[in-house]
């Protein structure tokens, strides 16, 4: 499911709920010891601070977001540009074979009749007329002479036709080849700004998992009950794939591995435990923003709520075809395609949904396995 990384003001409030419950379990510790009290005190303005970073980081990650979703739609452009240009190219190669082939033809005809005509010499037509024996004769022997002459000719402006139309077809792929190379270069450009940019959100996730763990021990510190929104430190990407395939049974190849790695790179989202950002709730879990994401208490939560989700739309929103790639080990590309063509997040990233991010992770899985997601 898609997710909108920004935070609803609701979970602000309750996280400085919790520090208003810090502030009174402080107060009724201040009979123990000053040092005893002042570590408390320390504790509880430093939880309050990281409340704060947290606050911040998901500000940031949802600009960050906003700027990914910015990215996607250009990039799907040229992506989708460079294919027709390629499909064209591939026509014209395929035209100019069979150009090529039917004008090799007329030419050999075009040779024999100029080799015959040279062998017979130039009075074969005078003394194929005069050795006619009547007038209806010399006539059958003058329409055949014309006809061979009609059909030399025609075979003559045939060559010249296909001889021009090989010339228009080659520079029409000179053309297209002109504007391959030119699309390939901002499609590389394009692919380039997006790997800056998932690389920055993939930094600030990993900001956001240490300061939740940071949260996460002083939230225990001060006997306070655990929020996912502000303690729900996850795993690295890489973890979470390979927890998650073992959960489903499918195999820990790497294609598997790095469509689902994918997946959460293309998320990017900020809920915690959830990083391909589910709506399914689980005893516990409370929303991350506005369209149902959740945040949940435990990575076995998270992982529960996913695999949950999955199979309950088998059929309906086309989630049975992800698990069935997966199962066989289908080459990441294919599973791509089977997560962009399901109910997940139809039409996010300009219409390549994962597919846009595959490449990069394809190439640099162990950078991208090894963040930390939510």
């Amino acid at each position: 499911m898609h997710s909108d990384p920004r935070s609803p003001a609701r979970n602000r409030a309750r996280l400085r709920a919790g520090l208003a419950v810090a502030g009174l379990v402080l107060q009724s510790c201040l009979v123990a010891t000053p040092a005893s009290a002042t570590r408390l005190e320390t504790a509880r303005e430093r939880l309050d601070s990281l409340v704060r970073q947290i606050e911040r980081r998901q500000a940031a990650l949802a600009e960050q977001h906003r700027r990914l979703d910015q990215l996607a739609r250009p990039l799907a452009d040229v992506q989708a540009a460079l294919q027709d240009t390629q499909g064209r190219l591939a026509g014209g190669r395929r035209q100019l074979a069979e150009t090529t082939a039917r004008h090799e033809v007329l030419t050999d005809q075009l040779a024999s009749v100029s080799r015959t005509a040279y062998q017979q010499g130039p009075l074969v037509e005078v003394e194929a007329l005069l050795g006619a024996t009547s007038l209806s004769d010399l006539m059958d022997r003058f329409a055949y002479l014309d006809s061979l002459q009609r059909a030399n000719a025609t075979v003559a402006n045939d060559v010249a036709n296909h001889a021009a139309r090989l010339e228009k077809i080659q520079r029409e792929l000179d053309r297209l080849s002109s504007k391959q190379a030119a699309q390939a270069i901002q499609l590389q450009s394009q692919q380039a700004a997006l790997r800056v940019a998932l690389i920055d959100q993939q930094r600030q996730l990993a900001e956001l998992n240490a300061e939740r763990a940071e949260a996460a021990g002083l939230v225990r510190r001060l006997s306070l009950p655990p929020d996912p929104q502000i303690t729900g430190a996850g795993l690295t990407f890489g973890r979470w794939a390979a927890l998650f395939l073992s959960r489903i049974e499918a195999p820990l190849c790497r294609d598997n591995l790095v469509v689902i790695v994918a997946w959460q790179v293309a998320e990017g989202t900020a809920a915690a435990h959830n990083p391909l950002a589910t709506t399914h709730d689980m005893p516990g879990s409370t929303g991350f923003n506005s369209v149902g994401v959740q945040n949940f208490p435990t990575v076995e939560a998270g992982l529960e709520a996913t695999v949950a989700t999955l199979r309950n739309g088998l059929t309906i929103y086309g989630y049975g075809a992800i698990l069935d790639a997966l199962a066989r080990c289908a080459s990441a590309r294919t599973t791509a395609e089977a997560i962009n063509a399901s109910s997940w997040c139809r039409g996010c990233a300009g219409g390549l949904y994962v597919l846009n991010v595959l490449p990069l992770v394809e190439s640099e899985y162990e950078l991208f396995a090894g963040r930390a997601s939510s």
